[in-house]
């Protein structure tokens, strides 16, 4: 059998009594027995590359779009496109969790 995916609204909500708290997103899993972390970052990293690599190639209008009415105004004037293939470039980079908090506090620190 080849590569299997579940994808599908999921729904999510915390206690509470507005609608900021329940939210309805698409998720996509892949069903991949017996996979460690190391294997499940490598086929999220493969599926997030395998994404971009698509809407490149098959929705450059609307990347150019979004760019221009949503992405420089939001990121300072950086390119989107330019982002992409960058991140397609290299690797993903990972880590151990107290280092990701560790980045995380310093960036709400300095108010990014």
């Amino acid at each position: 059998m080849s590569n299997v995916y579940t994808f599908g609204p999921t729904f999510r909500s915390e206690e509470s009594h507005t609608s900021r708290h329940l939210a309805e997103f698409w998720m996509i899993e892949p069903e991949i027995a017996f996979a460690g972390l190391t294997e499940n970052m490598a086929v999220a990293e493969a599926y997030v590359k395998f994404s971009i690599e698509y809407v490149l190639a098959n929705c450059r209008e609307d990347l150019e779009l979004f760019n221009e009415v949503v992405f420089k105004k939001r990121f300072d004037g950086q390119e989107l496109i330019p982002y992409l293939e960058k991140t397609l470039a290299a690797p993903f980079r990972k880590m151990e969790y107290t280092e990701a908090i560790e980045i995380l506090t310093k960036a709400i620190g300095g108010g990014k």
